[in-house]
């Protein structure tokens, strides 16, 4: 069985991979597109960086996004 983070982390790399122009999309709305509170999200956004799965880009009014590899 797997575990929520992964289930999640496949859920947001099927999101990013439906992104068009740059692929980049913050934190919030992630969460909201895969059914995560914006601190869940962050959490398993920072683990998958980490991992190397997604990047973030550049901040913008204070706000991070990231994309796909």
């Amino acid at each position: 069985m797997s575990s929520e983070y992964e289930q999640y982390r496949d859920k947001i790399i099927e999101y990013l991979k439906t992104i068009g122009g740059k692929g980049a999309d913050t934190t919030t709305n992630i969460g909201k597109a895969v059914g995560l509170k914006r601190r869940d999200a962050s959490k398993t956004l920072a683990q998958m960086e980490q991992e190397g799965i997604i990047l973030a880009t550049g901040v913008t009014a204070g706000v991070a996004g990231y994309k796909l590899k």
